[in-house]
């Protein structure tokens, strides 16, 4: 089967090194700056490149790596490239925006939103890895009249590069969850180390600290167009976390050590029981 990667930075070039490390997949490979995909192809990561026009027919599955503004108007302009009843798809955070404005398209080929569920506080072509998706999830977002076949292929593409789980869900659902267990950590992220006292951390901070901050070191550029396509569920989380963060200033202020607590006993026991 021919794979293309479209799009060649850190989640790219990561899964052409997957394919080419655990499947015996043919790997095709485009990035904007031509030097990249000239550099994968001698570095083994890719197995060719080229044009657009060369590319896309030969590929059986198509995976766009863009950000999420850049992926519709992608795949409607090369929609008569796409090799006919070929998956299409992409690697993007977040999935109902994307899905909803291709829903109603009328190709020859099928799309089928993807979310790979990894990634690093760097970015770009020199910080890919072959090993970035161990243990990790991959989620499809396939539509209603999706043929079962289709998605299957893609969920096997996936076992065969190694993904620890699959999940196919709705991009409804996808976005929900997608807000609490992975933006809404950035957020809070981005936030704590807006404090005053965050310059000052050194000598003072071990485990806590790194642990709460790490994904402050973010994307600003990407990971706005991912906050503001999935607003409504990301503010619901944002809404929600607020909410319990003035609990805790309530019981501390009132000092009301009981609830404060009984606040502190719920968290552990939840954790305990969800991992």
């Amino acid at each position: 089967m021919n794979v293309l990667i479209v799009g060649l930075g850190l989640i790219g070039a990561s899964l052409a090194k997957t394919l080419k490390k655990n499947t015996n997949h043919k790997v095709l490979g485009w990035n904007r700056t031509e030097s990249v995909s000239k550099r994968a192809v001698a570095e083994g990561v890719i197995d060719e490149t080229g044009s657009l026009e060369e590319l896309i027919p030969q590929a059986d599955v198509t995976i766009v790596n863009f950000y999420p503004k850049a992926i519709v108007p992608f795949i409607k302009e090369h929609k008569d490239l796409f090799k006919k009843d070929s998956i299409v798809t992409d690697s993007c955070g977040i999935k109902t925006q994307i899905c909803n404005e291709l829903k109603d398209e009328k190709f020859n080929f099928y799309f089928i939103g993807a979310h790979p569920m990894a990634g690093r506080e760097v970015s770009g072509y020199d910080n890919s890895l072959a090993t970035l998706f161990d243990n990790a999830s991959f989620i499809c977002t396939p539509y209603d009249n999706t043929p079962r076949a289709k998605t299957d292929a893609l969920v096997g593409l996936a076992q065969e590069m190694g993904f620890a789980r699959t999940v196919v869900t709705t991009p409804e659902h996808h976005d929900e969850m997608i807000a609490f267990t992975s933006q809404i950590a950035h957020v809070l992220a981005c936030s704590y180390v807006l404090s005053p006292l965050a310059p000052q951390h050194a000598g003072y901070s071990a485990g806590s600290y790194r642990d709460v901050s790490r994904v402050a070191r973010i994307n600003a550029d990407m990971w706005t167009e991912l906050f503001v396509a999935n607003k409504d569920a990301l503010v619901r989380e944002i809404d929600d976390l607020v909410s319990n963060l003035m609990k805790f200033k309530y019981c501390i202020v009132n000092e009301d050590e009981k609830q404060l607590h009984d606040l502190m006993e719920k968290g552990n026991r939840i954790k305990e029981e969800i991992g």
